[in-house]
């Protein structure tokens, strides 16, 4: 069964989306923001409105990358998206759930592996168990 061109494209990830979108916001927003945030008070500085904004979405960036932690909703859309497309990127059957952090509003992605109910590390899974693009 031949793929056409359009459904070879791997398609991309909901992490992938909040991860661009923290980025996005990390670069940009705090010069964007900081005309009308001095405007509403004197004590607000450039510095300090990027340190802010900059350093929450990079925080919020390194969690997702190296954590798997994000938003509920993404996170959920993140475990379906994962369980759709298990067999065709890991070479051992696994499954993914969240499971809730200490931050309300946010979750944490996690696999489990199908044959022997074992949890393993997402970075585990994805350097040992990750099949290589063809």
């Amino acid at each position: 069964m031949e793929m056409s061109g359009a459904s070879k494209s791997k398609p991309r990830a909901p992490r992938l989306w909040w991860e661009v979108v923290l980025f996005v916001v990390a670069l940009f927003v705090p010069s964007t923001i900081y005309p009308f945030a001095s405007a509403a008070s004197s004590a607000v500085t450039p510095f300090g409105t990027s340190l802010a904004i900059s350093g929450t979405a990079i925080v919020l960036l390194l969690l997702s990358v190296l954590r798997d932690i994000g938003p509920t909703f993404v996170e959920r859309a993140e475990a379906e998206f994962q369980n759709r497309h298990a067999a065709d990127i890991y070479s051992i059957p696994v499954t993914f759930d969240v499971t809730p952090t200490m931050v309300p509003g946010f979750s944490r992605l996690r696999a489990t592996r199908v044959d022997n109910n074992q949890a393993i590390g997402a970075w585990a899974l994805r350097l040992n168990h990750g099949r290589q693009a063809a």
